[in-house]
Protein backbone atom coordinates (compact mmCIF):
# COMPACT_ATOMS: atom_id res chain seq x y z
CA UNK A 1 0.00 0.00 0.00
CA UNK A 2 1.00 3.56 -0.85
CA UNK A 3 3.06 6.08 1.66
CA UNK A 4 -0.68 7.84 0.90
CA UNK A 5 -3.23 5.28 2.21
CA UNK A 6 -0.61 4.70 5.47
CA UNK A 7 -0.80 7.92 6.05
CA UNK A 8 -5.03 8.25 5.95
CA UNK A 9 -5.23 5.24 7.67
CA UNK A 10 -2.83 6.73 10.49
CA UNK A 11 -4.95 9.90 10.17
CA UNK A 12 -8.66 7.88 10.76
CA UNK A 13 -6.84 5.62 13.50
CA UNK A 14 -5.47 8.82 14.91
CA UNK A 15 -8.72 11.25 14.51
CA UNK A 16 -9.11 13.89 17.77
CA UNK A 17 -11.42 16.08 16.41
CA UNK A 18 -14.92 15.81 15.00
CA UNK A 19 -15.80 15.41 11.04
CA UNK A 20 -16.79 18.39 8.95
CA UNK A 21 -20.21 18.90 9.72
CA UNK A 22 -20.57 16.67 13.21
CA UNK A 23 -20.94 18.91 16.27
CA UNK A 24 -18.31 18.39 18.31
CA UNK A 25 -18.58 15.86 21.21
CA UNK A 26 -18.85 17.28 24.81
CA UNK A 27 -14.84 16.86 25.98
CA UNK A 28 -14.28 14.15 28.21
CA UNK A 29 -13.92 14.76 31.97
CA UNK A 30 -10.73 13.96 34.04
CA UNK A 31 -6.69 14.25 33.39
CA UNK A 32 -7.06 11.91 30.12
CA UNK A 33 -8.70 14.55 28.16
CA UNK A 34 -5.52 16.32 26.68
CA UNK A 35 -3.00 13.09 26.85
CA UNK A 36 -3.00 12.48 23.31
CA UNK A 37 -1.25 15.74 21.81
CA UNK A 38 -0.84 16.12 18.72
CA UNK A 39 -1.19 13.69 15.72
CA UNK A 40 -0.41 9.92 15.89
CA UNK A 41 2.01 8.94 12.62
CA UNK A 42 2.22 5.74 11.74
CA UNK A 43 4.69 3.55 9.57
CA UNK A 44 4.87 0.43 7.99
CA UNK A 45 5.81 -1.87 5.56
CA UNK A 46 1.89 -3.15 4.96
CA UNK A 47 -0.98 -1.66 6.32
CA UNK A 48 -5.25 -3.06 6.36
CA UNK A 49 -7.83 -1.18 7.30
CA UNK A 50 -11.02 -3.92 8.08
CA UNK A 51 -13.36 -1.41 9.60
CA UNK A 52 -13.46 2.41 10.21
CA UNK A 53 -12.09 1.63 14.65
CA UNK A 54 -9.54 -1.44 13.45
CA UNK A 55 -6.35 -1.36 11.38
CA UNK A 56 -3.46 -3.53 10.94
CA UNK A 57 0.10 -2.55 10.40
CA UNK A 58 2.76 -5.35 9.52
CA UNK A 59 6.63 -5.01 9.19
CA UNK A 60 8.70 -1.75 10.95
CA UNK A 61 5.99 -0.20 12.16
CA UNK A 62 6.42 2.99 14.25
CA UNK A 63 3.93 4.80 15.66
CA UNK A 64 5.24 8.04 16.97
CA UNK A 65 2.95 10.33 18.88
CA UNK A 66 4.15 14.05 20.16
CA UNK A 67 6.00 12.49 23.60
CA UNK A 68 6.39 8.78 22.66
CA UNK A 69 7.81 6.31 19.86
CA UNK A 70 6.60 2.88 19.91
CA UNK A 71 8.42 -0.02 17.19
CA UNK A 72 7.64 -3.43 16.51
CA UNK A 73 6.75 -5.64 13.62
CA UNK A 74 3.01 -5.82 13.87
CA UNK A 75 0.56 -3.48 15.50
CA UNK A 76 -3.07 -3.50 15.35
CA UNK A 77 -4.58 -0.58 16.13
CA UNK A 78 -8.09 -0.25 17.66
CA UNK A 79 -10.14 2.80 17.90
CA UNK A 80 -13.35 2.50 20.33
CA UNK A 81 -14.59 6.05 20.38
CA UNK A 82 -13.34 9.33 18.73
CA UNK A 83 -9.87 10.27 19.75
CA UNK A 84 -9.58 6.79 21.64
CA UNK A 85 -7.13 4.14 20.87
CA UNK A 86 -5.61 0.71 21.83
CA UNK A 87 -2.34 -0.06 19.97
CA UNK A 88 -1.40 -3.61 20.72
CA UNK A 89 2.36 -4.31 18.82
CA UNK A 90 4.67 -6.84 18.89
CA UNK A 91 7.69 -7.70 18.24
CA UNK A 92 11.34 -9.25 18.23
CA UNK A 93 11.44 -7.18 20.69
CA UNK A 94 8.78 -4.49 20.54
CA UNK A 95 10.28 -1.48 22.00
CA UNK A 96 8.84 2.09 23.84
CA UNK A 97 11.11 5.34 23.86
CA UNK A 98 9.12 7.98 26.27
CA UNK A 99 11.70 10.88 26.81
CA UNK A 100 12.34 12.08 29.80
CA UNK A 101 11.18 15.77 31.38
CA UNK A 102 13.28 18.89 33.26
CA UNK A 103 11.92 16.16 36.42
CA UNK A 104 11.40 12.69 35.20
CA UNK A 105 14.36 10.98 33.45
CA UNK A 106 13.27 9.10 29.71
CA UNK A 107 11.81 5.73 30.03
CA UNK A 108 12.78 3.10 27.41
CA UNK A 109 11.85 -0.64 27.07
CA UNK A 110 11.73 -3.48 25.10
CA UNK A 111 9.49 -6.65 25.52
CA UNK A 112 7.72 -9.49 23.19
CA UNK A 113 4.21 -7.37 23.40
CA UNK A 114 3.17 -4.04 24.22
CA UNK A 115 -0.27 -2.36 25.22
CA UNK A 116 -0.86 1.26 24.87
CA UNK A 117 -4.57 2.06 25.96
CA UNK A 118 -5.36 6.23 25.61
CA UNK A 119 -8.49 5.47 27.84
CA UNK A 120 -6.32 4.39 30.89
CA UNK A 121 -2.95 6.19 29.93
CA UNK A 122 -1.36 3.43 30.53
CA UNK A 123 1.68 0.98 28.55
CA UNK A 124 1.37 -2.69 29.71
CA UNK A 125 4.46 -4.86 28.79
CA UNK A 126 4.90 -8.07 28.50
CA UNK A 127 7.08 -11.15 27.80
CA UNK A 128 10.56 -10.52 28.77
CA UNK A 129 10.57 -7.33 29.66
CA UNK A 130 13.66 -5.16 30.27
CA UNK A 131 12.96 -1.45 30.92
CA UNK A 132 15.78 1.66 31.70
CA UNK A 133 14.23 5.13 33.96
CA UNK A 134 17.47 6.82 33.39
CA UNK A 135 20.45 4.58 34.49
CA UNK A 136 18.26 2.13 36.55
CA UNK A 137 17.77 -1.13 35.03
CA UNK A 138 14.08 -2.88 36.05
CA UNK A 139 13.36 -7.12 34.42
CA UNK A 140 10.37 -8.55 34.37
CA UNK A 141 7.71 -10.82 33.11
CA UNK A 142 4.81 -8.22 33.00
CA UNK A 143 5.33 -4.29 33.28
CA UNK A 144 2.32 -1.43 33.64
CA UNK A 145 3.31 1.88 33.07
CA UNK A 146 1.38 5.26 33.93
CA UNK A 147 2.41 7.69 31.28
CA UNK A 148 1.36 10.74 32.89
CA UNK A 149 2.62 9.69 36.72
CA UNK A 150 5.65 8.01 35.23
CA UNK A 151 4.67 5.25 37.70
CA UNK A 152 6.17 1.82 37.20
CA UNK A 153 4.66 -1.35 38.37
CA UNK A 154 6.12 -4.88 38.04
CA UNK A 155 5.44 -8.23 38.72
CA UNK A 156 7.26 -11.81 38.05
CA UNK A 157 5.80 -14.32 36.13
CA UNK A 158 5.89 -18.30 37.40
CA UNK A 159 9.16 -18.55 39.20
CA UNK A 160 10.88 -15.54 37.88
CA UNK A 161 11.20 -12.44 40.27
CA UNK A 162 11.35 -8.88 39.46
CA UNK A 163 15.04 -7.77 39.17
CA UNK A 164 16.20 -3.90 39.64
CA UNK A 165 19.11 -2.36 39.31
CA UNK A 166 19.16 1.52 41.07
CA UNK A 167 22.22 3.55 40.40
CA UNK A 168 23.24 6.05 43.44
CA UNK A 169 22.83 9.56 42.14
CA UNK A 170 26.21 11.31 40.77
CA UNK A 171 28.19 12.95 43.56
CA UNK A 172 31.68 14.53 43.52
CA UNK A 173 31.65 15.15 46.88
CA UNK A 174 33.68 11.82 48.69
CA UNK A 175 32.07 9.79 51.46
CA UNK A 176 31.25 11.12 55.24
CA UNK A 177 34.70 11.14 57.22
CA UNK A 178 36.60 11.27 54.18
CA UNK A 179 39.03 14.49 53.58
CA UNK A 180 37.87 17.12 51.09
CA UNK A 181 39.72 17.64 48.30
CA UNK A 182 41.67 20.70 48.40
CA UNK A 183 41.75 23.34 45.57
CA UNK A 184 45.01 23.96 43.75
Amino acid sequence: MGAALLALLATAAASQGPARGTPAAAPKAGPLATRVRGPIKITAERAELERREYALYRGRVRLVSEDMVLTGDRLELRQPARGEFEARLTGAPARLDHPGTDKSPPVTASAAQIVYDTRTDTVDLSGGVQLARGTDQLSSGQVRYNLAARRITANGVGPDQVQITIQPPQNDAPPPGQPQPQPK
